[in-house]
């Protein structure tokens, strides 16, 4: 016998459904209300604020690492196709 859905999965299933009835623009519009609930739910003052700034630049520099190693590795790949050819 197949359990009956859990609270929680018919919670998720309705949200579905309401999502998909949406216009593109309600969908969007309800997804910056989420974020702006979420943010406001964030801790605040300059120690969260420089939490987030310090965050922000790890990701920058992380993003910036990877393109590096991306132009490494297409150089190299370059190279071995010219010394191949």
């Amino acid at each position: 016998m197949i359990p009956a859905k859990s609270v929680f999965q018919r919670s998720v299933d309705q949200q579905i459904a309401i999502n998909q009835a949406r216009t593109p623009s309600q969908r969007f519009s309800a997804l910056c209300e989420l974020l702006d609930a979420a943010r406001a739910m964030g801790p605040g003052g300059l120690e969260a604020e420089e939490r987030r700034r310090r965050a922000a630049a790890a990701r920058q520099l992380e993003r910036e690492q990877w393109r590096v190693q991306c132009r490494r590795f297409l150089a190299a790949q370059r190279t071995g196709a010219q010394a191949g050819a």
